[in-house]
């Protein structure tokens, strides 16, 4: 998992079809530093993360899993929103930081 920005949404008019009716955003995963990272992911949100939030996210078959917990393996998507962030607390003092 990772944590991330929301920093914009993707509009796709034609997907294949077990990804319809879902959105996507774009993410930038933060450091610890809470500083944006230079990659964008893209993710699937059921949630309704809206921009400038801070939100979880998840790879693979977890984020397959948290889209639909019967059948994860018929989503054709890598990463999606799994939790908002309502406050994150961090050691500015750990060696991890600096």
């Amino acid at each position: 998992m990772f944590l991330g920005k929301v920093v914009g949404s993707v509009w796709s008019t034609k997907k294949t079809d077990n990804l319809n009716n879902l959105r996507f955003l774009l993410i930038h995963p933060i450091n610890l530093n809470k500083q944006p990272l230079t990659d964008v992911v893209v993710v699937a949100d059921i949630l309704g993360a809206g921009i400038g939030e801070i939100v979880i996210c998840a790879y693979g078959h977890a984020a397959r899993k948290a889209i639909n917990p019967e059948d994860p393996s018929s989503l054709s998507l890598e990463a999606a929103v799994v939790g908002i962030v309502d406050k994150m607390d961090v050691d500015d003092s750990s060696e991890i930081n600096k």
